[in-house]
């Protein structure tokens, strides 16, 4: 009867460990299929609201790539006032010419389809912007002297 309740009992201990280990690696399953289980949830929550927000993103990235085009036009704008006030006379003039097609060349790569007339009415625009806000005083003389040009009658032979 001895040699029966040890080996019942042996029994029970190594049943109780195996059922043990068993428990203890069927909850790490779980938590490892729960925890995938919502990664792909994540997943998939990600990519319908990426196509939902496609729109929305696209345009956020046009408007800031328009805000950058402006900021570097402004730019743009500033350096050439700069170096029309600073030209000196004859080396200033073909620094000044060197500098405009350079600049020209710089808005081509951006703008490929653009036109001489579209670059210049885009610097005079911001030109005038600059002026307005950051030299005030030029600005003054600037207006003056186009509202004469604008007054003078056209000269035949010109």
């Amino acid at each position: 009867m001895k040699k029966i309740s040890i080996i019942i009992i042996m029994a029970l201990v190594l049943g109780g460990m195996k059922g043990y280990s068993f428990w203890q690696e069927s909850m790490a399953n779980a938590a490892l299929t729960a925890v995938a289980s919502e990664k792909l949830r994540q997943k998939k929550e990600v990519t319908k609201l990426k196509k939902s927000h496609a729109k929305k993103i696209n345009k956020l990235k046009l408007k800031h790539q328009k805000r950058l085009a402006k900021v570097k036009a402004r730019e743009r704008a500033k350096a050439k006032i700069q170096r029309t006030v600073s030209a000196m006379p004859i080396m200033g003039v073909a620094a000044f010419g060197l500098f405009e097609k350079l600049e020209y060349d710089h808005w081509k790569k951006e703008n490929p389809t653009g036109t001489f007339e579209a670059y210049t009415d885009e610097i005079t625009l911001e030109m005038n912007e600059v002026l307005k806000e950051e030299y005030q005083e030029y600005y003054e003389e600037y207006q003056k002297f186009l509202s004469k040009y604008e007054n003078k009658p056209n000269h035949p032979n010109l």
